[in-house]
């Protein structure tokens, strides 16, 4: 009987001709539970999984979780996961946080607030303003009266 080695461990693997490569030194293997349903210390074992789609539809893996938005206010939500790319992040530009409505209103105000400091970085009219103090109180002002006149035309 020949051994063949895997990621895992030197068990056997008579039945099945793939091979297995190792895992590299530089990479890491994280394993955890993505499920809240599943009763410990009795695990399913399923036979007709080939590859990692068949795993994520027959599991359909999915975590709850609880974000604190801005107020300090408890969101909770739950994560859902139908392949490798719902776990990326990306900086915000990953399926994590597109497939994560709190997560994605996040990344709006985010990058809504870096447009406006953006903008005011490059006029230089409106850095003027914001550096005298008496005008920057009539920008507010001016801005928190059209805020209001915005609201009351919805």
């Amino acid at each position: 009987m020949a051994m063949k080695e895997n990621f895992i461990s030197m068990a056997p693997d008579e039945e099945s001709s793939a091979k297995v490569s190792l895992i590299d030194q530089n990479k890491t293997l994280m394993i955890d539970q993505y499920t809240t349903d599943v009763e410990a210390g009795n695990p399913e074992f399923v036979e007709d999984i080939q590859n990692i789609d068949d795993a994520f539809a027959h599991f359909k893996p999915k975590v709850d979780v609880t974000f604190t938005d801005e107020e300090g206010g408890a969101v909770d939500e739950t994560l859902h996961f139908g392949e490798l790319r719902d776990f990326e992040a990306q900086g915000g530009k990953g399926r994590l946080v597109q497939n994560s409505p709190f997560l994605s209103g996040v990344k709006e105000k985010i990058d809504t607030n870096q447009s406006i400091r953006k903008s005011i970085e490059q006029n230089r009219k409106l850095r003027d303003i914001l550096k005298e103090a008496g005008s920057r109180e009539e920008l507010k002002e001016m801005l928190q009266s059209m805020l209001t006149e915005l609201e009351g035309a919805e």
